[in-house]
């Protein structure tokens, strides 16, 4: 909601559960647990490059957040695939990452501060910081695809953005592999799925 000419900051609300019931997992939380919110703040470097910081669920306002304290810096370079800046765009995004991104086996930095990672209710694990990466790919601007790993696994998806005037997006992803099999490539009856509705205002 803050714009500058280099920079621009966000706030994000979240709420882990949104359904209750027994015609699907998950439905032993109440609706409206796991209450959260962060911030994002990013940095233009170049045309075609910049920085970001944020933490997605930073501030647990209950116990019952095991969605993670998910903060990171990254920072992301841009490139076209001609001279001309026509689609398709091609980006690739590196940083270090705590909470659901710091659950794998490679991970350091681990310190009890913060009131911890937050990945679980039962458990307070410290927050831990790990290598996070994702190369995309944009064919236009409506569709983009991309290879992703962020600590608990490598993800292969498609995100899609239909209307033009509404910043709507869904994303869907493969789970390829995870680090409780030590990041083993998962099998055709192995393999999990996820998928993200996201509506910008």
């Amino acid at each position: 909601f803050l714009e500058y000419e280099k920079s621009s900051f966000g706030i994000n609300f979240g709420v882990r559960s949104l359904y209750q019931g027994d015609q699907a997992i998950g439905g032993d939380s109440k609706i409206g647990e796991g209450v959260s919110a962060g911030f994002r703040w990013d940095y233009k470097l170049s045309e075609t490059s910049g920085i970001a910081f944020g933490a997605e669920q930073l501030v647990h306002f209950d116990s019952l957040t095991d969605t993670g304290r998910n903060i990171y810096i990254t920072t992301s370079k841009g490139w076209w695939s001609s001279k001309d800046g026509n689609f398709p765009l091609y980006i690739a995004t590196a940083g270090i990452g705590t909470g659901r991104m710091a659950v794998g086996t490679v991970k350091g930095l681990c310190a009890d501060i913060l009131d911890g990672a937050g990945t679980e209710i039962r458990t307070r694990r410290n927050l831990c910081w790990a290598p996070i990466f994702s190369l995309a790919r944009v064919w236009n601007e409506k569709f983009s695809s991309f290879f992703e790993y962020n600590s608990r696994f490598f993800l292969l998806g498609t995100s899609l953005a239909p209307i033009e005037k509404i910043p709507v997006r869904g994303t869907f992803a493969l789970m390829l592999s995870d680090h409780i099999d030590n990041y083993k490539l998962n099998g055709p009856n192995e393999m999990n799925w996820v998928f993200n509705l996201s509506l910008g205002f």
